[in-house]
């Protein structure tokens, strides 16, 4: 009988310990203890499950190269106001946030643990060394190409190819800034040796007189107001082209406004219609804009206003869109 109950009592005790976790994990609280800083960037995250955990972790570590690198940005900032010349260099942070949240190189989840809540706690981790020559490599491969693209601009035989490759190397080339950044908060003696042979403000540079230099001409049927060429002039401006003559480019279409007839019995409905094609020196249509649509109005008076403003959105935003287009294909045609 004490041996049943002696069994009993051991059997109960063993469930006991089975129900409880394991000992908490030392990176849970000092990731550095496990992961040392001199080799390992490190970052702990928890969750509902391992998956959300390893997620949060990640996370976490973008944000020790968010601090960094707003925290480099503004101290370039404020040292180039010091300068003669002025200049600001603030205006990527937007995209280097973006960068270092989403795109990290070589994040490693080693471990996982479970608490006594059921709570999961993942540790993420970048190894220095081995990420570090990922990132040479691809700023090695993003350079190269920077530097085929500006020699194909080099060699354009019109200002438009010149642009699609300048703009395609600008492209590249911020891609590859954005990459340099984060390298230097990996490891960055790596960083210094990996630095582009090119400039990229003589680049920017390139590509701002090289647009100025793409001269455009508006010819818009029906827009007795001069509504719609104003849009678009803006559109063009913002782009980088200069409107004028002798052109490079022509936006040659119509606009248009008109009652549908139909209405309710608080809403009266207006169609309209903006279709431009944009044509090269030789008049060959390169792209096409077209907005079309419908707006509801309680008045005649409110219909242009509400017209205008919905059109001018529209080709702030799908105008460069189809310029984009047509510069990147451009670049696919010559690969």
């Amino acid at each position: 009988m004490r041996i049943l109950f002696g069994t009993v009592l051991f059997l109960a005790a063993l469930a006991l310990s089975g129900c409880k976790t394991l000992r908490e994990p030392d990176w849970l609280q000092n990731p550095k203890s496990v992961y040392p800083e001199a080799s390992y960037l490190s970052a702990v995250g928890e969750g509902n499950s391992r998956q959300t955990a390893e997620y949060a972790a990640s996370a976490n570590l973008s944000r020790i190269f968010k601090s960094h690198i707003e925290a480099t940005e503004r101290l370039i900032d404020v040292a180039s106001e010091t300068e003669t010349h002025f200049s600001r260099t603030t205006q990527m942070s937007s995209d280097i946030n973006i960068l270092s949240e989403e795109t990290l190189i070589n994040i490693q989840h080693a471990e996982a643990w479970k608490d006594d809540l059921g709570r999961y706690h993942a540790i993420a981790y970048i190894d220095r060394q081995k990420t570090a020559a990922i990132y040479q490599h691809q700023i090695d491969e993003n350079s190269r190409r920077v530097q085929a693209f500006l020699t194909y601009a080099d060699q354009a035989d019109s200002l438009l190819q010149k642009h699609a490759h300048l703009r395609a190397a600008e492209r590249l080339a911020n891609e590859t800034t954005l990459l340099l950044q984060q390298l230097k908060v990996i490891h960055s003696p790596t960083a210094i040796a990996a630095a582009p042979p090119y400039s990229i403000a003589a680049l920017k540079t390139a590509l701002s007189t090289n647009g100025e230099k793409i001269h455009v001409a508006i010819h818009i049927d029906g827009d007795t107001n001069e509504r719609a060429e104003e849009m678009l002039k803006e559109m063009i401006t913002r782009y980088g082209f200069t409107v004028g003559e002798p052109a490079v480019l022509t936006l040659q279409g119509d606009v248009s406004f008109t009652d549908s007839g139909k209405r309710t019995d608080d809403l009266l409905f207006y169609y309209f219609n903006l279709t431009v094609e944009v044509k090269d020196q030789a008049g060959r249509t390169i792209t096409t804009i077209t907005e079309n649509g419908r707006e509801a109005v309680t008045s005649t008076e409110e219909a242009l206003p509400r017209f205008f403003r919905t059109l001018n959105k529209a080709i702030q935003e799908n105008g460069p869109r189809s310029l984009d287009a047509y510069f990147n294909s451009l670049i696919e045609q010559n690969r």
